[in-house]
């Protein structure tokens, strides 16, 4: 099984076809033996975009149309993994050019479109899929646009798998075993209800269906099955394969890319090499880097990541920064680990670092829930602003520091703290930060990063 049963019921509306798919999905991934820790289901915004969470494999959601860029750089990063989006009709319209783009290099994603022929999550508004004549909340008088053939479109973009489906078709499960195994861009258009909306403004039920597809001249099955290079794992080819690398006249471009690739490759097989030693004690260490848009926090977060790195360890790095530029909170989630990281959340912080009234805001819930042995560090400024059990629990444990900026340039406060952090719990050596600092490759911003590690470690 890889839909948890445990989390269902589905979400979905009374008659809703997602939930047909959904378990034919599961059934066809059974079919054909999938492992999960190398299955990853990307989804989009949408009544779709509520599945992921029930099943049990690897899952990315993102933002409306940009399912098919996520799956593409999963899949372009590792050939290996059998990557597939699930995507309603509204988000292959709003993505159109990345699904066309993604059918024409062969990319081995492969593409589920649930087309219900209308935004059935915002109210039923008409898509690039609503039959001409249709009924929407935005075509009350009947649609007047020509719609998409969503099969014929990818198949002219030169897919080389395209299938026609409807969601209660019984050789559903046998074709999706077939998409999930193709090597290459696999693209399935299901036709399904909307039973919110479309089915009652159209009086649209099975036979209305079965009508629909047959005044369209449209063939239900699979349409176009041919073989080609699946682009991915050409690519790899490409940069990794010794003999091109020999070739005189291959691009420089492509030389380096199987030069960086191969250093890469290197590294995952062997561990990156430890030019520091480290004294982390436990499994893994999580720090939470708070502050403001413009206080450069990501970076300061990546910079002591690689300074982990050096010391032999596993780094993840999580941000998280609203829509807006130069105003709002940043904040950066790091783990540290002995071991490789499955799992980039992290529970229980070993540390929290707040620098500004933006970070402290954004982690408030946070907050709430740290261990009483968790460090905290804080703009002296902010220290009256945490919660008033948290700061007597935090004094009385004598684990709260402050820390007065006064001096510092406000992109540099995030360094200092970490620099502090390591100087109150050196699991992995100051001069291995430093060392990390001293790359930083332009000369006015190295400076300043490097008198914020002095600054924080001087007290």
């Amino acid at each position: 099984m890889y839909i948890n049963p445990s989390r269902k019921p589905y979400p979905f509306c009374p008659g809703c076809s997602h939930q047909l798919v959904l378990d034919a999905i599961d059934r066809a991934l059974a079919k054909i033996g999938a492992d999960p820790k190398k299955t990853v289901l990307v989804s989009d915004i949408g009544c779709v975009g509520l599945s992921d969470k029930y099943f049990d494999v690897h899952t990315f959601h993102g933002l409306h149309g940009r399912s098919f860029t996520y799956a593409c750089g999963i899949k372009l990063a590792n050939p290996e993994l059998l990557v597939f989006v699930v995507v309603g009709d509204g988000g292959c319209g709003i993505g159109g050019h990345h699904l066309i783009n993604t059918a024409r290099r062969n990319i081995g994603i492969k593409v589920l479109c649930f087309n219900n022929h209308n935004f059935g999550m915002t109210g039923g508004q008409h898509s690039v899929t609503t039959p001409l004549a249709a009924k929407t909340a935005t075509t009350p008088a009947g649609s007047i646009e020509q719609p998409f053939d969503l099969a014929g479109l990818v198949s002219a973009a030169g897919a080389p798998f395209v299938a026609r489906m409807k969601a209660f078709d019984r050789e559903l499960d046998d074709v999706l075993a077939k998409v999930f195994s193709y090597d290459g861009f696999a693209f399935v258009d299901m036709w399904e209800f909307c039973t919110a909306y479309f089915m009652p403004a159209n009086d649209y039920k099975k036979q209305a269906m079965e009508d629909m597809l047959t005044r369209c001249g449209f063939k239900t099955g699979i349409l176009k099955e041919e073989k080609g290079k699946e682009y991915s794992r050409t690519l790899h080819d490409v940069i990794l394969s010794p003999s091109l690398s020999r070739t005189k006249n291959l691009p420089n471009a492509i030389k380096q890319m199987r030069s960086f690739a191969s250093a890469q490759d290197d590294k995952q097989k062997t561990g990156v090499e430890a030019k520091f030693p480290h004294n982390l004690q436990k499994d893994s260490y999580g720090v939470i880097l708070a502050g403001s848009a413009g206080m450069k926090m990501i970076f300061a977060a990546h910079t002591f990541g690689q300074a982990a790195i050096s010391c032999g360890l596993w780094v993840s790095q999580k941000d998280d920064y609203p829509v807006t530029v130069q105003t709002g909170h940043s904040v950066s989630d790091i783990k540290i680990s002995r071991e490789r990281i499955d799992y980039l959340g992290i529970d229980i912080p070993d540390a929290v670092l707040v620098v500004s009234k933006d970070g402290l805001k954004e982690i408030s819930d946070t907050l709430a829930g740290i261990g009483d042995d968790t460090i905290i560090i804080i703009d002296k400024e902010l220290k009256d602003n945490l919660p008033l059990p948290l700061r007597e629990r935090a004094e009385v444990r004598g684990n709260i520091y402050e820390m007065d900026f006064t001096g510092l340039d406000k992109t540099v406060h995030g360094t200092a703290a970490l620099a502090r952090l390591l100087k109150l719990d050196e699991f992995m050596p100051l001069k291995a930060f430093r060392a990390a600092l001293e790359g930083i490759g332009k000369e006015k911003i190295k400076e300043l990063n490097l008198k914020a590690f002095e600054y924080g470690i001087k007290e």
